[in-house]
């Protein structure tokens, strides 16, 4: 990867100031990685364990979206918020910031440079729906049905970035815990809407 060529050549200042985006992309993509294994090892460990709380879920997508700056940025991706107030959750933190950051990491992922993604939140009397829009490549029928189904399931990125298919499987593992449910929307060319459903704040 872009690390171990960074660190096995002698480059200048500048060569490793335009490498940076893509070492930090590399190494966002490694702790995440790790991340999501740790969360589903401790999932199944400690069973139905979770922590709800009330969640401010405007506040919970900045955070995400911050975390994720200089991986858009790389690929000239703008990235638009729309939180409809009030959108409060009853859910646990660490679930939620999962689910969040696999959606919007495999939204940079699939986009094109300059494309565009959409991340917002909205409260209904029933639920909190959470959802990542984008205009990237799209999936086929064939493709949604392997998610649906709780398949591993992974293809390159736009840039060629890669994945384990792991993700979503986790999404949709720890969303059922936290009484939640995943929605996949996608048109081949037209771009993916992955949105999520939490119950409202008591």
């Amino acid at each position: 990867n872009v690390l171990n060529s960074a660190t096995q050549a002698e480059l200048s200042l500048g060569e490793l100031q335009e490498l940076l985006p893509e070492m930090v992309k590399d190494l966002n993509y490694t702790t995440s990685l790790m991340e999501n294994l740790l969360q589903w090892a401790k999932s199944q460990m400690k069973s139905d364990i979770i922590r709800p709380q009330s969640l401010d879920m405007s506040r919970e997508v900045s955070e995400v979206v911050r975390l994720f700056q200089l991986q858009y940025q790389a690929k000239k991706i703008t990235v638009e918020k729309k939180t409809e107030l009030p959108a409060y959750a009853w859910a646990d933190k660490n679930i939620t910031n999962l689910v969040l950051r696999n959606l919007l990491s495999n939204a940079i992922k699939f986009t094109p440079e300059k494309g565009h993604i959409v991340i917002g939140a909205s409260q209904s009397r029933a639920c909190v729906e959470v959802y990542v829009q984008d205009n990237g490549r799209g999936m086929s029928r064939e493709e949604m049905a392997k998610i649906n189904n709780g398949n591993f399931y992974s293809t390159n990125g736009t840039n060629n970035e890669t994945g384990t298919g792991l993700g979503l499987m986790i999404c949709k593992e720890f969303l059922a815990k936290n009484e939640g449910r995943l929605i996949v929307e996608s048109e081949p060319g037209l771009g993916s809407t992955f949105s999520f459903t939490l119950p409202l704040a008591k």
